[in-house]
């Protein structure tokens, strides 16, 4: 008796050093097939499908059998407390022992789907590692491609280096020699004009001397032809006292000029005329006192380099592999849970077992908490362990999809260009004003003024490469803001304007007709004649003076020569009638605005009106008058000798002499099949860029257009000039 009070005793003292959770000895659970065991955490069972049960409804279903345990649950709830009620004392131990084999059922089941779980985590953790050696042999292959690639570069770079510095070497010592050269030259070409000047000097006081005294006899020879006519009162006199407008007229010409469509248009009290004669404008004068006459003269455009700055950034020059801190630290999470899950485990079996061994002390509730809480330990270490097995097999899934190496972009600084570049549009307008019977004439212009700022070079692997794009502005917006309209204009500001820009009294109506392009009235008057007689002779003389920064006389066949500009580029140009102007397409292509300058200085605008890419030649319309040429028609001798007119090189209006070397067919610069089809002269006269679309001249007629030299490299004296005949083909749309 005294042997069996005190296994009773050391068994309680046994269970109450276990560590469990106190609530399994208050709570439990019934599963589906009927197994009870100890619930460790209050609020949830294990599954959702298991009920959740308190100490009373434990003890009151514990004695049945486990297939009918849920319906007598749900009969138990149901009947309350209407019912026999079993308590604490009524367990015996063999319900301790049916408790502990649900227990041990339980436990079985869970590890069975335990086992499956790691049968997949080993399968995903060999496939992970197979994946990861894999990738290792690829880095390492692409590691010892890296270098030698680095190898072969540095090898590459250093020969090119060397290359350059031997380039360079020759290029000093050949421009040394250049300089040397050029200056001597220098100093030969200083001594010949200032022999020349000297000469020029005497030259031109002796043609003075002569033209003098050919003026004198002129003009007495004048004086007294004039006197022998009848002097007659013009018929203006006779016309009695008509009404005159004294307030302000404004008349605008609407002169069809070259980009008229650019210039602005005046609003306010002004009339507006589509043409206007001679006649017409001495009714002007004749019946308004006070008179503006606005004509429109040019339209420009032009746009300068103000600045010039260069630029740094940063483009991808290549990718490199390095190591993925994230891969580092799934691994070292896998390692934790890992380390955690065999922990829990371990525990788990040490609870089982004690399970197993379970010693009755023959108290019934007591053997039900022993029970209890053995099997609340391994299940709660169990569902620990499965727990950290899910968030094993999570960050494996993460570990499979996360590379070992991230390729990082490779950097590298680099420079672009930011040009600054100052736009002005031009609308140029003549203005004669009639007011206190004299005339006045004006020249002044409406202009509107940009700034951009380009930007060049600026490379596509640029990592801001759109930023830097919509930051800066390109020569194409340069160019459409050239090509836009000036804003329109109250024709009080242009007034406003013109008040504030310099006039010139004209000292007659002949003046204004002149400045007009009217033709002049046959001189009726000798007393006109005499009042003339100083200012002729001082015209002439003037008129015989050499422009001081010229020390020669040009060929008058440069006055149908002009330059043709666009944008940076530079050729030739020449008047095949009043207006037009007929240059090489290549001069002019892709140009958005052209300007035109003769020998005199005198600039205007262009447009180009018909191209023939064939044949490489374009024909501009511009607000310039100028000498039309005269075209050759017949054969051509071959070794006759040709003169090229031009501007080689920007040496503007030259003149190069040589040989026609045959008449033959050749390819256009333009010809995507390289077909002989176009008819050109072939000559060893000196043609460079700027001769480009020049007129080749046999004597005083054009023979052809000239449009391109061969390379001074590979070959000497083969010049090419289109063919007169393909340009009269060309003008007359043929």
């Amino acid at each position: 008796m005294m042997k069996n009070i005190f296994s009773k005793i050391s068994f309680l003292i046994v269970f109450f050093l276990i560590p469990f959770n106190a609530s399994s000895a208050e709570y439990f659970c019934l599963d589906k097939e009927g197994l009870l065991y100890p619930l460790f955490n209050k609020t949830n069972c294990e599954k959702s499908t298991d009920k959740y049960i308190n100490k009373k409804e434990f003890i009151n279903i514990i004695n049945f059998d486990q297939k009918i345990r849920n319906p007598k649950l749900i009969e138990f709830r149901k009947n309350g407390e209407n019912q026999k009620i079993i308590t604490e004392k009524d367990i015996k131990t063999a319900d301790a022992i049916k408790f502990k084999n649900d227990s041990l059922k339980k436990l079985k089941t869970t590890k069975n789907d335990q086992k499956k779980l790691l049968k997949i985590l080993t399968s995903k953790k060999n496939i992970e590692k197979q994946k990861s050696e894999k990738l290792a042999r690829i880095k390492k292959q692409e590691k010892l491609r890296l270098l030698k690639g680095q190898k072969r570069l540095a090898k590459l770079e250093k020969e090119r280096n060397e290359r350059k510095l031997k380039k360079q070497a020759a290029q000093n010592e050949l421009k040394q020699k250049k300089i040397a050269k050029s200056n001597l030259l220098k100093k030969k070409k200083l001594e010949r004009l200032a022999k020349l000047e000297k000469e020029n000097k005497f030259r031109l006081l002796e043609g003075e001397k002569r033209l003098a005294e050919i003026q004198k006899r002129k003009n007495q020879s004048e004086s007294v032809s004039a006197s022998k006519k009848i002097i007659k009162k013009p018929k203006d006199e006779l016309i009695p006292d008509i009404a005159v407008n004294n307030e302000l007229k404004i008349i605008l010409l609407n002169k069809k000029i070259v980009k008229s469509s650019l210039i602005p248009n005046f609003s306010g009290d002004l009339t507006v005329i589509e043409d206007l004669n001679k006649e017409g404008f001495k009714k002007l004068v004749k019946f308004n006192s006070n008179l503006v006459l606005i004509v429109p003269k040019d339209f420009e455009a032009f746009s300068n380099n103000t600045s010039q700055n260069q630029m740094m950034s940063k483009v991808v020059t290549g990718v490199r592999s390095v190591p993925n801190p994230d891969f580092r630290r799934l691994e070292a999470e896998i390692r934790d849970k890992e380390r955690k899950a065999m922990l829990a485990k371990r525990e788990s079996e040490n609870y089982e077992r004690k399970l197993n061994n379970t010693q009755y002390s023959g108290v019934g509730w007591l053997d039900v908490l022993s029970v209890a809480a053995n099997t609340s330990g391994a299940i709660s270490f169990n569902n620990r362990y499965r727990s950290l097995q899910n968030e094993l097999t999570s960050l494996i899934d993460s570990y499979s999809s996360t590379p070992m190496y991230l390729d990082q972009e490779v950097f590298s600084s680099y420079t672009y260009e930011v040009v600054g570049v100052s736009s002005e549009k031009k609308a140029h307008y003549d203005v004669i004003q009639y007011k206190n019977n004299n005339f006045y004439k004006q020249s002044t212009s409406i202009d509107e003024n940009k700034v951009f700022k380009v930007a060049y070079n600026i490379q596509t692997q640029d990592k801001k490469y759109e930023e830097l794009i919509k930051k800066y502005h390109t020569m194409d917006n340069v160019k459409v803001w050239e090509n836009k309209k000036i804003n329109d204009l109250d024709i009080k500001d242009f007034l406003v304007k013109l008040n504030s820009t310099e006039n010139t009294k004209l000292d007659s109506v002949k003046d204004v007709y002149s400045f007009l392009n009217y033709e002049q009235d046959k001189e009726k008057s000798f007393w006109k004649n005499i009042f003339n007689f100083s200012k002729k002779k001082n015209n002439t003389k003037i008129a015989s003076l050499p422009n001081s920064s010229s020390y020669e006389t040009k060929d008058e066949r440069f006055n149908s020569v002009v330059v043709v500009k666009h944008g940076s580029g530079m050729g030739s140009g020449f008047f095949v009638s009043e207006d037009e102007i007929l240059t090489n397409y290549h001069v002019i292509e892709g140009a958005m605005t052209i300007s035109i300058m003769d020998i005199n200085g005198k600039k205007s605008s262009a447009v180009v009106i018909k191209t023939d890419l064939k044949r490489d030649l374009a024909l501009l319309k511009t607000n310039m008058k100028g000498k039309p040429v005269n075209f050759y028609s017949g054969q051509l001798k071959q070794g006759e000798m040709v003169e090229a007119l031009g501007h080689p090189k920007g040496r503007k209006f030259s003149l190069t002499k040589g040989w026609i070397s045959a008449i033959r067919q050749e390819s256009s610069t333009y010809s995507s099949t390289n077909s002989s089809n176009v008819l050109f002269i072939q000559s060893d006269v000196a043609i460079n860029p700027g001769n480009s679309g020049g007129p080749l001249f046999y004597k005083n007629k054009v023979v052809g257009v000239n449009t391109q030299g061969l390379s001074k490299k590979k070959t000497e004296g083969m010049n090419f000039a289109v063919h007169f005949s393909e340009v009269k083909k060309f003008i007359l749309n043929k």
